[in-house]
């Protein structure tokens, strides 16, 4: 159920803010080194840095002149990487690749 509402807004955040129009959301997979690892990625401007920090803060929003349009509260990256540590893993949001917006959740996998 937890695991439900990460993904859920991972992927809901990655729709909300995937610029421009017709953008790319990538989604991939991988086990290793005793995790799994699910990142979400997709086409945005670049969050700036003085804003990464706050990024899993409680009802933020970023950058408030370019959210007005965007629904939303600010809890669900703050409750997901909580959701996250409670099942031993953790939710990171990853150097900007050109163009695209990273985050990974990473949760203990034993064989």
């Amino acid at each position: 159920s937890l695991f439900r509402q990460i993904v859920n807004n991972l992927l809901g955040n990655a729709l909300k803010y995937n610029l421009p129009e017709g953008g790319v959301v990538r989604v991939l997979l991988e086990a290793g080194d005793g995790f799994v690892r699910f990142r979400v990625e997709n086409t945005s401007e670049k969050i700036p840095d003085e804003l990464r920090p706050m990024i899993f803060d409680r009802f933020s929003r970023g950058d408030p002149s370019r959210n007005r349009s965007v629904e939303g509260v600010g809890l669900g990256l703050s409750l997901a990487r909580e959701f996250a540590r409670a099942h031993g893993g953790e939710l990171a949001l990853l150097d900007d690749e050109a163009g695209f917006t990273r985050f990974e959740l990473s949760l203990p996998f034993k064989d």
